[in-house]
C-alpha cells in the first residue's frame, strides 16, 4: 500500500513559487506490518526551501500526524534531516502546536542543509503496533501534514503550507487485481483456441 500526502494549500503567509503541490510525501507499507518507508519529496521552485529548527522545541520544517506511534526511524538516502517523534506539544507554528507527532528539521546553518529543488529524503520507520489502513491521519485541526517554506519571493518571505484536508485513500500497487488476471486468462484461452483452429 502507498499513502500519498500532498501539501498544496497555504495556511498562512506568502504563496510559494511554482504550482502546487510544493511538497509530497509517500508512505509505502503493508497493512498489519510494523515497518514502512517514508519518502519526503520537494517540488519547490526558485529559491524556496524547507529548513526548520535544530531542536525539539523549535518549529520543525515538516510535520506529520501519524498513528500508531513511531518506535524508531533511520534515514536511508537523500537529504537527511533530524527527526523528532512521539513528543507531546510538538511546535508546528500557527498550524497547531501539539497536533503533530512526527517532524523533520533540516540543518539551520548553510544552504546545503535545506530541502529544496527536486531533493528527497527516504526513511525506514519501525512501529510498536501493527499498521492500519491509513497510518497518517488528520489531526484535531483536520490536517495530516504541515511544513514551513522559506526563501519565497525576494528571499525574505515564508509560509506554512498544509495538505488539503481529506487525502485520497492509500493505493495498493503490489500486484494486478483479480479482475485483470481473469481477463488475461480469458484472452490466453481465446488465443489458444484461435491458434488451434488455424493449425487444424
Amino acid at each position: 500500500m502507498t499513502q500519498t500526502i500532498d501539501l498544496g494549500s497555504v495556511y498562512t503567509g506568502a504563496t510559494p513559487t511554482g504550482a502546487p503541490p510544493w511538497l509530497s510525501a509517500a508512505f509505502s507499507y503493508e497493512t498489519g506490518a510494523t515497518t514502512g518507508t517514508l519518502t519526503l519529496m520537494s517540488l519547490l521552485d526558485g529559491g524556496d526551501f524547507v529548513q526548520g529548527g535544530s531542536n525539539a522545541n523549535a518549529q520543525p520544517g515538516w510535520a506529520f500526524s501519524l498513528s500508531p506511534s513511531v518506535q524508531s526511524l533511520s534515514c536511508t538516502s537523500g537529504n537527511c534531516a533530524d527527526a523528532v517523534f512521539n513528543q507531546a506539544g510538538l511546535n508546528a507554528g500557527p498550524t497547531g502546536t501539539g497536533d503533530y507527532n512526527l517532524a523533520f528539521s533540516w540543518a539551520v546553518q548553510g544552504p546545503g542543509g535545506r530541502l529544496d529543488g527536486a531533493e528527497q529524503a527516504v526513511y525506514d520507520l519501525i512501529f510498536a503496533d501493527a499498521l492500519g489502513a491509513s497510518p497518517f491521519v488528520p489531526n484535531a485541526a483536520g490536517y495530516i501534514s504541515a511544513a514551513h517554506i522559506q526563501g519565497i519571493g525576494d528571499g525574505d518571505d515564508s509560509s506554512f503550507v498544509v495538505d488539503g484536508g481529506q487525502q485520497p485513500p492509500p493505493v495498493d500497487v503490489a500486484e494486478p487485481a483479480g479482475t485483470a488476471l481473469a481477463w488475461l486468462a480469458l484472452m490466453l484461452v481465446g488465443l489458444g483456441a484461435w491458434q488451434t483452429r488455424r493449425i487444424g
